[in-house]
């Protein structure tokens, strides 16, 4: 792990690197434009350039005294693949009508972990905690995470997320009482969301914020 003052030495090196990347002409001279956040960052150029937008940035990596980690460096075509960043999958979507665009969309690895934060509220450890306190902390991840993931076609993933948190807190219910089955007769939706006031996803559309699909 990283210590305190990372973020903050990675963003003072990398904001040089932006810098130099103008400054000498890279930026202007290939079309491209690089996208940050700390030491994470994308270079999106024109197609047919990515070679030397890539040869040139690690020109300049080594300039700072410092190394591209080419393990965790790729060229990507976004028009006929697809790439995670900060989350999100980048790559070719296709609209309603069909027509394709570059678009974005939570990735499974973001969905994944937030699996696991939900699994992990919602274990036995918990058992002794009442049911109020699983929901605030339930809501605070799925607030958080519908917040920043609000980008793009998202209702798919959050239907799988509510099917989810659903199927754990009923599953937790059944637990902490000591009872049998499923617990979804017991624990209705109505129970869930109105009596404890889990929070829900949007479901439509027009729910989302901004009407985002």
């Amino acid at each position: 792990m990283g210590g305190a003052i990372s973020p903050l030495l990675a963003n003072l090196y990398f904001r040089r690197l932006l810098l130099a990347w103008r400054r000498f002409g890279y930026q202007a001279e290939l079309d491209a434009s690089i996208v940050n956040y700390g030491d994470d960052f994308v270079i999106c150029c024109r197609p047919g350039r990515g070679k030397e937008a890539r040869a040139a940035f690690s020109d300049l990596v080594v300039r700072v005294g410092l190394m591209l980690n080419d393990e965790k460096t790729r060229l990507v075509d976004a028009e006929a693949d697809r790439f995670d960043f900060l989350g999100y999958t980048i790559g070719r979507r296709y609209g309603k009508d069909g027509r394709p665009y570059i678009g974005t969309r939570p990735s499974r690895k973001a969905v994944s972990r937030l699996f696991r934060k939900i699994r992990h509220e919602t274990s036995r450890r918990w058992l002794p905690k009442s049911a109020e306190s699983r929901v605030r902390e339930l809501n605070r991840l799925l607030r958080g995470w519908g917040a920043y993931f609000n980008q793009g076609p998202v209702l798919r993933e959050y239907a799988l997320i509510n099917r989810y948190v659903g199927w754990r807190l009923r599953r937790w219910l059944v637990r902490k009482h000591k009872q049998r089955g499923t617990g979804y007769r017991r624990y209705s939706d109505k129970y869930l969301y109105e009596k404890l006031g889990l929070f829900m996803l949007p479901v439509r559309r027009a729910d989302l914020p901004r009407a985002k699909s």
